[in-house]
């Protein structure tokens, strides 16, 4: 099998020739490690070509460069290392009695695809050439609602002030079903969503909430996106065991979650054979702190897991800038031992 048909093969369950291996890289770490790394990535390719595009926020290098920086949804951003995505400290909407007024930038969003467009199809073509599995987007509601608002006004918003918040989630769903016409119209072969709706141990919103407020949203976007034969991959972080099965109703094909602060019995007891795991290995403790001999045993036991029914996991990890280079092989070599 080739990269694309072993990823595709694992969405459906079809007994892949062995795990697909993918590993998200951040800037900072490519700083860090540079031709080191890039050697790696060389020796022990990826089966995942992960496209960001125009508008997308990482897309643009100087949104993870030190400094203050006003993004086009009309916040400002601080970011303190070189690498590293910062925090939003002036949002675009101080006072939520504003919120009707609002307008997201729909006029930037055709400019820069419009800029941009050769650029990720010259992209595209070179992941085809390499029959590489390529999602492409950044589809972002309740992120962009918090970037937007602040997270802790936004929180405010939800629990006191819910038709105000409803109407913000409207204008930032009308804009990214605007933004995912771009992307369907691409031979990619999964449309990527993202939103954090955990912490360390719990949601941030209740269950109900996010079925009252946010998977209405996702439903009308994710419906488009199953008609035109597109998979559906999904990251949120924290403890979101809770939503699990509203993913599973949604039809996501892959979700990419923090599985250890969930319990990974937990997670392949309501969950496996399911939806694929899409990772990933433990970013907190494991993959900075661990050595490779733990990392090997860490996948193994993901494998027995989570790969069931002839497929439903991709070993995937995240490179952080905290991740020694001597892990950052191992998690590329770990999954088919």
């Amino acid at each position: 099998m080739n990269s694309r048909e072993r990823v595709i093969a694992t969405l459906q369950f079809k007994n892949p020739d062995r795990v697909p291996v993918d590993m998200w890289i951040h800037r900072a770490t490519q700083l860090k490690y540079g031709k080191d790394l890039d050697a790696l990535l060389e020796r022990y390719p990826l089966d995942i070509v992960r496209l960001f595009g125009p508008t997308d926020r990482n897309f643009y290098p100087e949104m993870s460069d030190v400094g203050d920086i006003k993004d086009a949804w009309g916040s400002t951003w601080r970011i303190l290392r070189q690498g590293i995505n910062g925090e939003v400290k002036i949002p675009a909407i101080e006072d939520i009695s504003k919120v009707q007024e609002y307008q997201t930038p729909l006029e930037w969003l055709a400019k820069e695809w419009q800029k941009h467009d050769e650029v990720i199809d010259r992209k595209i073509e070179a992941g085809r050439k390499n029959n590489k599995f390529i999602y492409g987007g950044y589809i972002e509601i309740f992120q962009r609602m918090q970037f937007i608002r602040g997270t802790e006004n936004l929180l405010y918003d939800l629990a006191g002030d819910p038709e105000s918040a409803i109407v913000l989630r409207d204008k930032v769903t009308d804009y990214f079903k605007q933004y995912l016409r771009y992307w369907l119209k691409k031979d990619v072969d999964a449309i990527y969503f993202s939103d954090d709706f955990g912490t360390q141990r719990s949601l941030l919103i209740s269950p109900r909430m996010w079925r009252e407020i946010f998977k209405p949203a996702y439903q009308e976007m994710m419906t488009i996106v199953k008609g035109s034969g597109k998979f559906i991959f999904y990251h949120t972080c924290g403890h979101v065991l809770a939503l699990y099965p509203e993913f599973i109703e949604l039809g996501i094909d892959a979700v990419n979650s923090q599985i250890h602060c969930m319990g990974l019995e937990n997670v392949a007891e309501k969950c496996a054979g399911k939806i694929t795991f899409w990772g990933e290995m433990d970013r907190q403790n494991l993959l900075p702190f661990g050595a490779p001999d733990e990392i090997y045993r860490s996948a193994a036991l993901m494998k027995e897991k989570l790969f069931v029914n002839g497929g439903g996991l991709i070993g995937h990890s995240v490179a952080g800038v905290d991740v020694p280079l001597e892990n950052i092989k191992a998690i590329l070599t770990c999954w088919n031992r």
